[in-house]
């Protein structure tokens, strides 16, 4: 069996732009621009980078809540993309998401018994007072009380519904979880109780994340691989302790230099970033980050540099940049 639990191969995510009386197609937003990468098993994943780069849209088109509009996806083994039926009603119960907001990720009109128990009707399992005892125990793991079973969802503060937002992706015991921005909603004070969670119930239920979030700090605290991702490709892709003390994309280097706690003590990055983010409608030519960065060539606006590794020093050290790779100057 492989190592890896997830492999993502030239995944796209396009979005019809329509228009007129007859809604004609005039165009696409290309959220997702033909991604490739791989999670191994028991490992966390971060996906980092700024708002509106496609972070989100990658994490719902994985788990297939958005179709992919092309690629590949292999889960633990199987076609995933291809899966139909019971067959997808299996995978899918091995892959589940923590979303954002915990206040409109549970329904207000169930309790917090009737939400957990949900994905035990869906699946078919287990007989009623099963389901309860197992919801209670899923409370207590996740730092609730089995009395809370019977609340609201507004009875709770917005850490303790994410608290019910995890018990619910873990209810069935799933190899994968995507976290979409778990942490950002919440108070500082509450972030970091969260994060501890995650950890803890990462090595008790040998669980694999791909972990979202706009967060370095965040990212660095959790994650052994992270994955920098920019207008709807990802243009570095490293191992934690690599990436953030020697970042090889100017726009890596540009995110840690915005944030002085994490280059402090380490490579220390002048450059800043200028611009704004293109329009995934219309993405610049070649490397998308060119139009933004102060070390652009002639050959970045011209074709599309290729992620991979440039150094054979460098272990697993992944790049799309024209710095790190050849290219003949064009006629």
């Amino acid at each position: 069996m492989t190592d890896n639990l997830l492999e993502i191969k030239n995944l796209k995510k396009y979005f019809p732009i329509k228009k007129g009386l007859l809604l004609r197609e005039v165009g696409q937003v290309k959220a997702v621009d033909d991604i490739s990468f791989s999670i191994r098993r028991g490992e966390t994943l971060g996906l980092v980078g700024e708002s509106g780069c496609g972070k989100s849209t990658l994490g719902r088109a994985i788990i297939r809540l958005y179709e992919p509009t092309a690629g590949e996806i292999q889960f633990n083994g199987a076609d995933f993309l291809r899966a139909k039926g019971s067959n997808l009603r299996k995978i899918r119960k091995d892959i589940q998401m923590i979303f954002q907001d915990p206040y409109a990720s549970l329904d207000p009109r169930m309790t917090v018994g009737q939400v957990l128990t949900q994905p035990f009707e869906i699946h078919g399992l287990l007989n009623s007072q099963q389901r309860l005892d197992r919801v209670k125990d899923l409370l207590q793991i996740v730092g609730l009380k089995a009395s809370h079973v019977n609340r609201y969802p507004h009875e709770f503060s917005g850490g303790q519904r994410q608290r019910i937002s995890i018990a619910r992706a873990i209810a069935l015991e799933p190899k994968l979880i995507i976290a979409d921005e778990p942490v950002s909603a919440l108070d500082v004070s509450i972030q970091a109780q969260i994060l501890n969670l995650l950890k803890d119930l990462q090595q008790k239920l040998k669980l694999t994340y791909l972990f979202i979030s706009h967060d370095l700090s965040v990212i660095e605290h959790l994650c052994d691989r992270v994955a920098v991702m920019y207008l709807g490709k990802i243009v570095e892709l490293a191992p934690r302790e690599q990436l953030f003390s020697n970042p090889e994309h100017p726009y890596t280097q540009a995110l840690l230099a915005a944030i002085p706690r994490v280059a402090e003590g380490k490579k220390q990055i002048k450059k800043s970033l200028a611009g704004e983010v293109p329009s995934p409608i219309n993405p610049p030519p070649g490397c998308t980050f060119h139009p933004r960065c102060a070390k652009k060539m002639d050959v970045c606006g011209l074709k599309i540099p290729d992620l991979k590794n440039h150094s054979a020093m460098t272990h697993d050290h992944r790049t799309a940049c024209w710095l790190y790779q050849p290219h003949e100057k064009e006629s």
